[in-house]
């Protein structure tokens, strides 16, 4: 019987065996639920160093194949240049898909990029973005957004 590394190593990671957690998650890197654990591992340097470039590394094979968590870490790391080049375009990419699946998170990010005239996107699609989250929610981030790209008059 083959051995299951996701189950392995997210069971020692809850019992915060970190090390051994990422001895079982790095055997199967390339499965998209051990490079998303992976990426938050080396993101917050649990187990291992922290490492920025590996962490967006790892996020990117999850969110390539459709991790909305992984989504949204990938392209907030490419929005802020974490171990990686600032490129809003990348970070527009990953952001997409997690925005129009409800992540608010990912819409705040986004409307920031757009805000700014990055990645083809404009006020106008920044505040719509904005006004969503505020719909349901009173995030702080998304007011600064709001009032720091005066979007209130778009």
């Amino acid at each position: 019987m083959a051995i299951d590394y996701y189950n392995a190593g997210m069971n020692a990671y809850e019992a915060g065996k970190h090390k051994e957690a990422f001895e079982y998650l790095i055997q199967n890197e390339s499965e998209a639920k051990c490079a998303f654990a992976l990426g938050v591992m080396y993101y917050n340097g649990e187990g291992i160093e922290r490492d920025f470039k590996k962490s967006t590394h790892y996020y990117t094979i999850a969110a390539e194949a459709g991790i909305t968590p992984a989504q949204v870490s990938a392209g907030f790391a490419y929005a802020n240049a974490m171990g990686v080049p600032q490129d809003f375009d990348k970070a527009a990419y990953y952001l997409l898909p997690a925005s129009q699946a409800g992540e608010a998170s990912a819409k705040i990010t986004l409307a920031e990029i757009y805000a700014m005239g990055e990645a083809g996107g404009n006020r106008a699609e920044a505040a719509k973005l904005i006004r969503e989250v505020l719909s349901y929610s009173n995030s702080e981030e998304a007011i600064d957004i709001y009032t720091k790209y005066e979007l209130h008059k778009v």
